[in-house]
Protein backbone atom coordinates (compact mmCIF):
# COMPACT_ATOMS: atom_id res chain seq x y z
CA UNK A 1 0.00 0.00 0.00
CA UNK A 2 1.56 3.30 -0.87
CA UNK A 3 -0.11 6.85 0.80
CA UNK A 4 1.04 10.02 -0.94
CA UNK A 5 1.71 12.71 2.17
CA UNK A 6 2.30 16.37 0.68
CA UNK A 7 3.57 18.79 2.87
CA UNK A 8 4.13 22.35 1.60
CA UNK A 9 6.63 21.37 -1.31
CA UNK A 10 8.00 18.07 0.39
CA UNK A 11 6.49 14.79 -0.68
CA UNK A 12 6.40 11.92 1.63
CA UNK A 13 5.55 8.41 0.28
CA UNK A 14 4.77 6.02 3.22
CA UNK A 15 4.16 2.54 1.91
CA UNK A 16 3.09 -0.66 3.57
CA UNK A 17 3.17 -4.65 3.08
CA UNK A 18 0.61 -6.22 1.51
CA UNK A 19 -1.14 -8.68 3.08
CA UNK A 20 -2.16 -11.66 0.95
CA UNK A 21 -3.58 -13.99 2.25
CA UNK A 22 -5.55 -14.17 6.14
CA UNK A 23 -6.63 -17.49 7.00
CA UNK A 24 -9.25 -17.76 10.31
CA UNK A 25 -11.40 -20.38 9.94
CA UNK A 26 -15.15 -19.87 10.00
CA UNK A 27 -16.47 -22.08 12.57
CA UNK A 28 -14.21 -23.29 15.48
CA UNK A 29 -14.53 -25.64 17.67
CA UNK A 30 -13.92 -24.77 21.64
CA UNK A 31 -12.33 -28.54 22.51
CA UNK A 32 -9.47 -27.63 20.05
CA UNK A 33 -7.15 -24.55 19.70
CA UNK A 34 -8.10 -22.70 16.44
CA UNK A 35 -4.78 -21.86 14.37
CA UNK A 36 -5.22 -18.61 12.82
CA UNK A 37 -2.36 -17.36 9.91
CA UNK A 38 -1.58 -14.19 7.89
CA UNK A 39 0.58 -13.76 4.66
CA UNK A 40 1.85 -10.86 3.63
CA UNK A 41 4.80 -9.42 1.36
CA UNK A 42 6.40 -6.64 0.40
CA UNK A 43 7.33 -4.62 -2.15
CA UNK A 44 11.18 -3.96 -3.70
CA UNK A 45 11.58 -0.51 -2.51
CA UNK A 46 9.36 -0.83 0.68
CA UNK A 47 10.55 -0.16 4.24
CA UNK A 48 11.76 -3.19 6.32
CA UNK A 49 8.53 -4.99 8.84
CA UNK A 50 8.20 -3.08 11.53
CA UNK A 51 5.54 -5.67 13.47
CA UNK A 52 2.63 -8.26 13.15
CA UNK A 53 0.06 -7.45 15.60
CA UNK A 54 -2.90 -9.92 16.16
CA UNK A 55 -6.17 -8.33 17.56
CA UNK A 56 -9.35 -10.16 18.91
CA UNK A 57 -12.12 -7.63 18.90
CA UNK A 58 -10.18 -4.61 19.83
CA UNK A 59 -7.53 -5.96 22.33
CA UNK A 60 -3.95 -6.87 21.39
CA UNK A 61 -3.53 -10.83 22.04
CA UNK A 62 0.03 -10.71 19.94
CA UNK A 63 2.70 -8.81 19.08
CA UNK A 64 6.30 -10.06 16.63
CA UNK A 65 8.50 -7.36 16.49
CA UNK A 66 11.45 -8.44 14.46
CA UNK A 67 13.88 -6.48 15.52
CA UNK A 68 13.40 -7.09 19.26
CA UNK A 69 14.68 -9.86 21.79
CA UNK A 70 12.37 -11.68 22.51
CA UNK A 71 10.66 -10.98 18.74
CA UNK A 72 7.10 -12.41 20.22
CA UNK A 73 5.18 -11.01 23.33
CA UNK A 74 1.39 -12.56 24.00
CA UNK A 75 -1.45 -10.14 25.92
CA UNK A 76 -3.67 -12.26 28.19
CA UNK A 77 -7.60 -10.85 28.09
CA UNK A 78 -9.91 -10.99 30.52
CA UNK A 79 -12.38 -12.50 28.20
CA UNK A 80 -10.67 -16.03 28.08
CA UNK A 81 -9.15 -16.61 24.19
CA UNK A 82 -5.61 -16.05 24.41
CA UNK A 83 -2.94 -17.10 22.47
CA UNK A 84 -0.99 -19.98 23.43
CA UNK A 85 1.97 -19.84 20.98
CA UNK A 86 2.82 -18.21 18.09
CA UNK A 87 5.22 -18.79 14.90
CA UNK A 88 6.19 -15.77 12.82
CA UNK A 89 8.99 -14.04 10.14
CA UNK A 90 9.06 -12.06 7.64
CA UNK A 91 6.39 -13.00 5.59
CA UNK A 92 3.67 -15.35 7.80
CA UNK A 93 2.51 -15.01 11.09
CA UNK A 94 0.82 -18.10 12.44
CA UNK A 95 -0.81 -18.42 16.29
CA UNK A 96 -2.94 -20.82 17.79
CA UNK A 97 -6.05 -19.59 20.04
CA UNK A 98 -7.64 -20.87 23.15
CA UNK A 99 -11.47 -20.47 22.48
CA UNK A 100 -14.32 -19.62 24.81
CA UNK A 101 -16.52 -22.54 25.71
CA UNK A 102 -19.95 -20.47 25.07
CA UNK A 103 -21.44 -21.93 21.46
CA UNK A 104 -22.77 -19.42 18.87
CA UNK A 105 -20.47 -16.82 20.30
CA UNK A 106 -18.80 -14.76 17.25
CA UNK A 107 -15.07 -13.10 17.44
CA UNK A 108 -13.87 -11.23 15.19
CA UNK A 109 -9.50 -11.09 14.82
CA UNK A 110 -7.59 -9.00 13.03
CA UNK A 111 -3.83 -9.10 11.55
CA UNK A 112 -2.48 -5.80 11.59
CA UNK A 113 1.62 -5.29 9.66
CA UNK A 114 3.52 -1.94 9.67
CA UNK A 115 6.57 -0.56 8.34
CA UNK A 116 9.57 1.03 9.93
CA UNK A 117 9.20 4.62 10.20
CA UNK A 118 9.92 7.27 10.03
CA UNK A 119 5.76 6.80 8.39
CA UNK A 120 4.97 3.44 10.24
CA UNK A 121 2.50 2.73 7.66
CA UNK A 122 0.12 0.30 8.53
CA UNK A 123 -2.09 -2.25 6.74
CA UNK A 124 -4.85 -4.84 8.25
CA UNK A 125 -7.33 -7.17 7.91
CA UNK A 126 -9.95 -8.59 9.76
CA UNK A 127 -12.64 -11.83 9.56
CA UNK A 128 -14.98 -13.58 11.75
CA UNK A 129 -15.16 -17.19 13.89
CA UNK A 130 -18.21 -18.59 15.17
CA UNK A 131 -17.71 -21.02 18.39
CA UNK A 132 -19.64 -24.32 17.13
CA UNK A 133 -18.98 -27.80 16.27
CA UNK A 134 -20.25 -28.19 13.18
CA UNK A 135 -21.75 -31.16 11.31
CA UNK A 136 -19.07 -33.37 9.77
CA UNK A 137 -20.68 -35.75 7.50
CA UNK A 138 -23.98 -35.09 5.63
CA UNK A 139 -27.47 -36.49 7.64
CA UNK A 140 -28.48 -40.02 6.86
CA UNK A 141 -31.97 -41.26 5.57
CA UNK A 142 -33.21 -45.03 6.64
CA UNK A 143 -35.86 -46.80 5.97
CA UNK A 144 -35.44 -46.46 2.39
CA UNK A 145 -37.45 -49.16 0.65
CA UNK A 146 -35.83 -50.39 -2.68
CA UNK A 147 -39.22 -49.88 -4.96
CA UNK A 148 -42.56 -48.40 -3.14
CA UNK A 149 -46.29 -49.82 -4.00
CA UNK A 150 -48.83 -47.11 -5.69
CA UNK A 151 -50.48 -45.70 -2.47
CA UNK A 152 -48.20 -47.58 0.46
CA UNK A 153 -47.41 -45.04 3.67
CA UNK A 154 -43.56 -45.21 4.15
CA UNK A 155 -41.90 -44.05 7.19
CA UNK A 156 -38.34 -42.31 6.54
CA UNK A 157 -36.20 -41.24 9.24
CA UNK A 158 -33.16 -38.37 8.90
CA UNK A 159 -30.35 -38.46 11.40
CA UNK A 160 -27.47 -36.50 12.11
CA UNK A 161 -23.61 -36.85 13.27
CA UNK A 162 -22.89 -35.21 16.87
CA UNK A 163 -22.77 -31.44 16.44
CA UNK A 164 -23.48 -28.25 18.20
CA UNK A 165 -25.71 -26.11 17.85
CA UNK A 166 -27.72 -29.16 17.43
CA UNK A 167 -29.46 -29.05 13.64
CA UNK A 168 -33.02 -28.09 12.53
CA UNK A 169 -34.45 -30.68 10.46
CA UNK A 170 -36.50 -29.96 7.19
CA UNK A 171 -37.91 -32.24 4.61
CA UNK A 172 -38.56 -31.65 0.85
CA UNK A 173 -40.50 -33.83 -1.37
CA UNK A 174 -39.78 -33.14 -5.07
CA UNK A 175 -38.48 -30.25 -4.23
CA UNK A 176 -41.07 -28.77 -2.21
CA UNK A 177 -40.81 -28.48 1.95
CA UNK A 178 -42.96 -30.87 3.39
CA UNK A 179 -46.25 -29.63 4.62
CA UNK A 180 -46.50 -29.50 8.00
CA UNK A 181 -49.22 -28.34 10.82
CA UNK A 182 -48.53 -25.53 12.66
CA UNK A 183 -47.00 -27.58 15.73
CA UNK A 184 -44.77 -29.10 13.20
CA UNK A 185 -42.63 -26.26 12.52
CA UNK A 186 -39.98 -27.11 15.57
CA UNK A 187 -40.67 -30.99 15.25
CA UNK A 188 -37.00 -32.01 14.87
CA UNK A 189 -36.01 -34.59 17.66
CA UNK A 190 -32.73 -33.66 19.71
CA UNK A 191 -30.46 -36.25 21.62
CA UNK A 192 -29.19 -36.06 24.98
CA UNK A 193 -26.00 -34.42 24.97
CA UNK A 194 -22.44 -36.41 25.26
CA UNK A 195 -19.22 -35.66 27.51
CA UNK A 196 -18.43 -32.61 25.02
CA UNK A 197 -22.06 -30.98 25.03
CA UNK A 198 -22.49 -32.72 21.69
CA UNK A 199 -26.04 -33.39 20.27
CA UNK A 200 -27.50 -35.40 17.36
CA UNK A 201 -30.97 -34.39 15.48
CA UNK A 202 -33.14 -36.99 13.78
CA UNK A 203 -37.21 -35.95 11.97
CA UNK A 204 -38.81 -38.45 10.58
CA UNK A 205 -41.20 -38.09 7.09
CA UNK A 206 -44.65 -40.26 6.72
CA UNK A 207 -45.24 -39.98 3.20
CA UNK A 208 -48.22 -41.92 0.80
CA UNK A 209 -46.61 -42.70 -2.48
CA UNK A 210 -48.40 -40.96 -4.98
CA UNK A 211 -50.21 -43.55 -7.62
CA UNK A 212 -49.71 -41.72 -10.41
CA UNK A 213 -45.80 -40.69 -10.07
CA UNK A 214 -43.24 -43.07 -11.53
CA UNK A 215 -40.63 -41.60 -8.51
CA UNK A 216 -40.57 -39.31 -5.90
CA UNK A 217 -37.51 -37.32 -5.00
CA UNK A 218 -37.17 -36.54 -0.81
CA UNK A 219 -34.23 -34.54 0.50
CA UNK A 220 -33.65 -34.03 4.40
CA UNK A 221 -31.94 -31.00 5.17
CA UNK A 222 -29.96 -30.09 8.24
CA UNK A 223 -29.39 -27.00 9.16
CA UNK A 224 -27.31 -25.54 12.23
CA UNK A 225 -28.53 -22.16 13.54
CA UNK A 226 -24.92 -20.66 13.42
CA UNK A 227 -24.14 -17.00 11.79
CA UNK A 228 -23.38 -18.08 9.14
CA UNK A 229 -25.68 -21.17 9.41
CA UNK A 230 -23.89 -24.26 8.53
CA UNK A 231 -26.04 -26.47 6.05
CA UNK A 232 -25.66 -30.07 4.69
CA UNK A 233 -28.21 -32.32 3.07
CA UNK A 234 -28.66 -36.07 1.79
CA UNK A 235 -30.74 -36.90 -1.53
CA UNK A 236 -32.72 -40.19 -1.96
CA UNK A 237 -35.36 -41.03 -4.69
CA UNK A 238 -38.33 -43.95 -4.49
CA UNK A 239 -39.13 -45.87 -7.41
CA UNK A 240 -42.59 -46.53 -7.59
CA UNK A 241 -43.88 -50.08 -8.79
CA UNK A 242 -45.91 -50.09 -12.15
CA UNK A 243 -48.52 -52.35 -11.15
CA UNK A 244 -49.93 -52.86 -7.65
CA UNK A 245 -48.65 -55.44 -5.14
CA UNK A 246 -51.55 -57.76 -4.36
CA UNK A 247 -50.83 -56.56 -0.77
CA UNK A 248 -51.84 -53.71 -1.55
CA UNK A 249 -55.71 -54.67 -1.77
CA UNK A 250 -55.97 -55.51 1.91
CA UNK A 251 -53.58 -52.28 2.95
CA UNK A 252 -56.07 -50.32 1.16
CA UNK A 253 -59.24 -52.00 3.52
CA UNK A 254 -60.05 -54.00 -0.28
CA UNK A 255 -60.36 -57.65 1.67
CA UNK A 256 -63.63 -58.59 -0.34
CA UNK A 257 -61.74 -57.92 -3.23
CA UNK A 258 -58.85 -60.03 -2.27
CA UNK A 259 -60.99 -62.81 -1.42
CA UNK A 260 -62.84 -63.00 -4.60
CA UNK A 261 -59.30 -62.75 -6.66
CA UNK A 262 -58.03 -65.92 -4.38
CA UNK A 263 -61.26 -68.04 -4.94
CA UNK A 264 -61.48 -67.41 -8.65
CA UNK A 265 -57.63 -68.68 -8.82
CA UNK A 266 -58.41 -71.42 -6.73
CA UNK A 267 -61.72 -72.59 -9.04
CA UNK A 268 -59.32 -72.32 -12.35
CA UNK A 269 -56.65 -74.53 -10.47
CA UNK A 270 -59.68 -77.12 -9.56
CA UNK A 271 -61.50 -76.83 -12.99
CA UNK A 272 -57.25 -77.64 -14.63
CA UNK A 273 -57.30 -80.58 -12.32
CA UNK A 274 -60.59 -82.38 -13.17
CA UNK A 275 -59.71 -82.16 -17.06
CA UNK A 276 -56.69 -83.49 -16.09
CA UNK A 277 -58.06 -86.58 -14.41
CA UNK A 278 -60.68 -86.80 -17.17
CA UNK A 279 -58.09 -87.14 -20.25
CA UNK A 280 -56.34 -89.71 -17.54
CA UNK A 281 -59.15 -91.66 -17.67
CA UNK A 282 -59.64 -92.05 -21.18
CA UNK A 283 -56.35 -92.56 -22.11
CA UNK A 284 -56.38 -95.87 -19.85
CA UNK A 285 -59.64 -97.00 -21.70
Amino acid sequence: MTVLLVFGLFVVIATAHNITFLDVPRYGDPHREANLVCHYVNDKNDPELHSVKWYRGSNEIFRFTPEQQPPTRIFNTTSGGGVTRGSCNLHSCTISVVLPKTYNTRLSFTCEVSTEGPRFAVVKQTKNLTVAVILREDPVILGLPGIVQPGEDVILNCTTGLAMPPANIIWYIDGKPERMEPWMVNNTSVSLPNEFDLRSSWRSLHLRVNPHTPAISVRCEATQPTWPAYIRSTNASLIVARTPHLSMFTASGSISTAVEVSVAVLASCLSSVHIFSKYSALSEV
